[in-house]
């Protein structure tokens, strides 16, 4: 499974995002939405979610910063079901974390799709010539 691509889309007044049909294929009927890393809204399969977990579990919890981590993730996930017009419903304290109001950038990130606030997604956007210093680790 890997997600890639880019796609523009909008949130309804219900909450509700049309997830796209090349991802959806991939993500199957039922997802976990959740607070992530960067200032974004993940979007995970069962499957993935399942990995997700287990490497929470292992975290040593004794380490504040795992526990808080574990917390801030488990927290504000939210499991939901694909409906039939392919839509998942983004509860609103995952938009507000992701400053996300109604248009959003849905972005394939590998083992799972991330919603962006389009302004906080361009930021993200790298300088020329930054791409090339941040795979000098990767052997392509």
């Amino acid at each position: 499974m890997s997600f890639t691509g880019e796609f523009r889309h909008t949130i309804d007044a219900k909450g509700r995002l049309i997830v796209p049909s090349r991802m959806r294929d991939q993500l199957g009927e039922q997802v976990v939405l959740s607070r992530w890393l960067d200032p974004c809204i993940a979007i995970w399969s069962l499957e993935e979610w399942a990995t997700i977990e287990d490497k929470l579990r292992s975290l040593k919890t004794g380490s504040k910063g795992a526990r808080t981590l574990i917390r801030q993730i488990t927290a504000k996930s939210h499991p939901d079901t694909v409906d039939k017009q392919g839509r998942i419903t983004v509860p609103a304290s995952l938009r507000e974390l992701a400053g996300i109001t109604r248009d959003v950038v849905i972005v394939g990130a590998l083992n799972r799709a991330e919603i962006w606030n389009p302004a906080a997604y361009q930021q993200e956007d790298i300088e020329e010539g930054r791409l090339e210093e941040l795979a000098e680790d990767l052997d392509f």
